[in-house]
């Protein structure tokens, strides 16, 4: 039998998994983040940022993203208009992560979803 595992120490397993979760989490994927919180917790309630550009998860009446327990200063809940558009955020369409550098000019070697691509 599993041993049960609070939200907290969910977030933080999965954080400390791979150097980018925080980024993807924090640039384009918060709601997928809360989407896969409530897989886990069912109770989590999405919460939208005053600027409408960041996502977050109530559980048990706390806040949490990808960096833990946050305030909930600003934050109120989503509606049928938020959740659509936020449904539509990625980090996926919309960045690219360093992946590494070349080592003979330095040029920065990046994946994105167009493929790798080299940034002057």
């Amino acid at each position: 039998m599993a041993k049960d595992i609070d939200i907290l120490q969910f977030i933080n397993a999965l954080r400390e998994s791979d150097e980018y979760i925080e980024t993807i989490y924090t640039q384009g994927s918060c709601y997928r983040l809360h989407l896969l919180l409530k897989t886990f917790f069912p109770e989590c309630e999405p919460l939208i940022s005053e600027g409408k550009g960041h996502i977050v998860s109530e559980y048990q009446g706390k806040l949490y993203d990808i960096t833990g327990e946050v305030t909930r200063d600003g934050f109120s809940y989503m509606d049928q208009d938020d959740i659509e558009t936020a449904e539509k955020w990625s980090f996926y369409k919309h960045n690219a992560l360093k992946i590494t550098e070349c080592p003979v000019c330095e040029t920065d070697f990046c994946y994105g979803h167009t493929g790798v691509e080299f940034l002057i």
